[in-house]
């Protein structure tokens, strides 16, 4: 559709974006105003200007250093721009040069970008915003509804087709399967094992993979999980400093939710509920979680500590969604082949 060289044009488009994730990331679980104030140093106040703010080429040149105080600027700025930067050429190239679907592109680009959102903010302050599960969410439904009837790689089963049906389905599914992990999981193990944004990630997830896509997302997250996520918690335990009143075991001393409470939960995750409060107003929505006895938890304490075995699921999530939309050609024909050789 686009020639070939048009895929610079991804590029320079997904490292934009990335920068504005940058403010994403620091901003919303601070639940800090994401358009004022203007972009500033952190460390020294100063309001950056347009050297300052060119995606991936500023840190660079500036030596991943502020213009004005030399405060060093963390790392992650630069590969949230750089990662952003590289998904949006590949779905360009994918959509718009080899393909020809303007519309996938537009959801797919702006998904991944959400997704990259989820990634950092959950790995660093393990909560997902309510906002960019919502907003997963609705790139789902919206994705389903003006792309119906679209080929997809899971179109060969029912679930699979491209309609808004099979994205609420989708959806409905996803907050179901993580909810009965969550709810299980604490009659079970007598602790948390799911967060709750976990649940609703993996439903905006069922609306925009739909069903086949979603639960080989999962798979994905589960087995990157089990192998980065023991080597991450061994370097863990071998870097961090012990402290005089450390305790022999790594869980948290927090108390589990009660389990009436986990479940009203996911009943409102399941109906969509917290999606609508979320277009509410910031304090209406505390009201309204302090009426149902739910706890504000999408604003990140400051001073939270983890221990050196705590990981976050969202982020292996993230990858898993990321993976399938990105392969989800070769995806799809794994599956598919396994499910011919076992005789379905």
């Amino acid at each position: 559709m686009l020639p070939a060289w048009s895929i610079v044009f991804g590029v320079a488009f997904g490292a934009a974006v990335g920068s504005f994730l940058n403010v994403l990331i620091y901003r919303l679980p601070r639940n800090l105003s994401i358009a004022f104030p203007p972009s500033h140093c952190p460390a020294c106040g100063r309001r950056l200007g347009v050297r300052d703010l060119v995606p991936l080429l500023s840190y660079l040149f500036q030596g991943g250093k502020c213009r004005y105080c030399r405060a060093a600027i963390p790392i992650h700025y630069f590969w949230v721009e750089l990662w952003n930067a590289a998904l949006w050429a590949w779905l360009w190239y994918q959509w718009l040069i080899v393909g020809e679907s303007p519309l996938r592109f537009v959801f797919y680009a702006l998904a991944a970008s959400v997704l990259i959102a989820i990634f950092f903010i959950d790995l660093q302050h393990y909560i997902i915003p309510d906002e960019l599960n919502v907003a997963l969410l609705i790139l789902g439904l919206l994705h389903a509804g003006l792309l119906k009837g679209a080929p997809t790689d899971w179109d060969w089963t029912t679930l699979g087709v491209l309609n808004l049906r099979n994205a609420a389905l989708g959806a409905l599914i996803g907050a179901g399967l993580f909810s009965l992990i969550a709810i299980l999981g604490r009659i079970g193990f007598r602790k948390d094992a799911m967060g709750h944004g976990d649940i609703k990630l993996v439903r905006g997830m069922g609306a925009l993979l739909l069903t086949p896509g979603m639960l080989v997302a999962f798979a994905i997250a589960i087995a990157t999980g089990a192998i980065l996520g023991g080597l991450w918690t061994l370097l863990r335990r071998r870097t961090a400093a012990p402290t005089p009143d450390e305790q022999t075991s790594d869980e948290a001393q927090i108390p589990p939710e009660p389990i009436g409470s986990l479940v009203l939960s996911c009943a409102l995750y399941t109906l969509w509920v917290d999606a609508l409060i979320t277009l509410l107003p910031r304090r209406a929505q505390q009201r309204v979680y302090a009426s149902l006895g739910q706890p504000d938890e999408e604003i990140v304490d400051e001073s939270f500590e983890e221990t050196p075995t705590m990981l976050p699921f969202g982020p292996f999530l993230a990858v898993g969604a990321l993976a399938t939309m990105l392969f989800g050609d070769a995806l799809a024909g794994w599956v598919k082949a396994y499910f011919e050789w076992v005789g379905f």
